[in-house]
């Protein structure tokens, strides 16, 4: 019994700890045992692996950790020590950044050098819009609720900077609106840009249908949401030169559309897209196109309903070349809207739209699933099977 090892009072301590710029702070309240002499500060950056890192006094109650590196959750629990050493206080975690405050975001939002690395928890709410830059880096902590109340559309911008979203999948992090919804952009994204455990609801594009475009750059994105806005208008989620890695993830309302040329890194695996008007569309491509089991082990909602132009069929190839190119789909799994325990095995079972400005272009249907994949999605929130 911890009383017996200390004195005639076992401590309890509750330990909290804020985060700023360069350092994180722990407290706690300080312990009336008896025969105590000082706390050990515990730190790791897996929870179930924490070293000391620190002795502190039996009469202090708080701890500046600024040993910490930018975008690096770590994990901290504090002992009692008298004669031994008491059970660990509850665990926190937290990381070291600029905190952005209702003072920030009040109208449109830009990070900046000096005051990078940013960190957004709790709850914060964007009067307007976020624009991530060159050389300046946003962490997203688990738990996090983060709301855009423009009336019209607002964007996420990401140009050339960092944008980290460290859900997990006991707390993830939910991005929404209150107003006209918000896009996400991402162009030329910093190298380690990724988003886990994390919904996008009330997407909407700023100025065309593009909701989510990733564009010259090659972010993780593993186990997230991505929710239409809920009006009339289809968006899409638009892959330009990219080599991203999207895996287990759920796409509700949003056509795939990948352009240009692809990245060799590309892996887009396990996802489910459902609600869309056209479920997979390849644009303008003369170099470079996806390879055999880039785009593999994905269940796609069909809701095409003719083959008279791109946003009416299920498939859609458009381009202005007279470049040859043969776009794979075996690996895949496709079913009519809502019919997800009945696969389409066969070209016939399509509606394929192919722009007459690109006649050597086509798809390929060897291979495709005739079950329904197993493991796919993020596993977490509502899904429609």
């Amino acid at each position: 019994m911890l009383f017996a090892i200390i004195g005639c009072k076992e401590p309890t301590i509750a330990l909290s700890s804020s985060g700023a710029k360069g350092t994180i702070t722990l407290s706690w309240e300080t312990s009336d045992a008896k025969n105590l002499t000082s706390y050990y500060i515990y730190r790791g950056t897996n929870p179930t692996s924490l070293s000391k890192i620190a002795t502190v006094a039996a009469s202090g109650n708080t701890y500046k950790d600024s040993a910490v590196a930018d975008g690096v959750l770590y994990y901290y629990h504090v002992t009692a020590f008298g004669k031994k050493e008491s059970q660990p206080s509850n665990q926190i975690c937290n990381m070291h950044g600029t905190r952005l405050t209702e003072a920030d975001t009040g109208a449109d939002f830009t990070t900046t050098v000096d005051d990078s690395p940013y960190v957004v928890e709790n709850k914060v709410s964007f009067a307007g819009d976020l624009d991530i830059l060159e050389n300046t880096q946003l962490y997203v902590m688990p738990g996090a609720k983060v709301v855009f109340e423009k009336a019209t559309a607002a964007s996420i911008y990401v140009e050339r900077g960092l944008f980290v979203i460290k859900g997990t999948k006991a707390n993830p992090i939910y991005f929404s609106s209150t107003g006209g919804g918000y896009e996400l952009r991402m162009v030329l994204a910093a190298e380690g840009s990724q988003f886990d455990y994390t919904e996008f609801r009330d997407l909407a594009g700023t100025s065309d249908t593009r909701s989510v475009t990733i564009s010259s750059c090659s972010p993780t994105i593993s186990r997230c949401r991505f929710i239409d806005r809920a009006d009339a208008n289809a968006t899409t989620a638009s892959l330009y030169s990219s080599g991203a890695n999207i895996t287990n993830c759920f796409f509700g309302g949003l056509d795939l559309k990948i352009e240009d040329s692809v990245v060799s890194t590309l892996n887009i695996e396990s996802n489910i897209f459902v609600d869309n008007g056209t479920a997979l569309m390849f644009g303008n491509y003369t170099t470079n196109p996806p390879e055999t089991g880039m785009i593999h082990n994905n269940a796609f909602e069909c809701n095409g309903t003719s083959v008279n132009n791109y946003y009416s069929a299920d498939l859609s190839i458009v381009s202005w070349t007279s470049a040859t190119t043969v776009f794979p789909l075996g690996g895949n799994y496709f079913f009519r809207s809502d019919i997800y325990n009945t696969a389409l095995t066969e070209q016939g079972d399509f509606f394929v739209y192919y722009d007459s400005l690109c006649p050597n272009q086509t798809f390929n249907f060897d291979d495709l699933l005739t079950t329904h994949p197993t493991g796919i999605g993020p596993g977490w929130g509502t899904l429609p099977f």
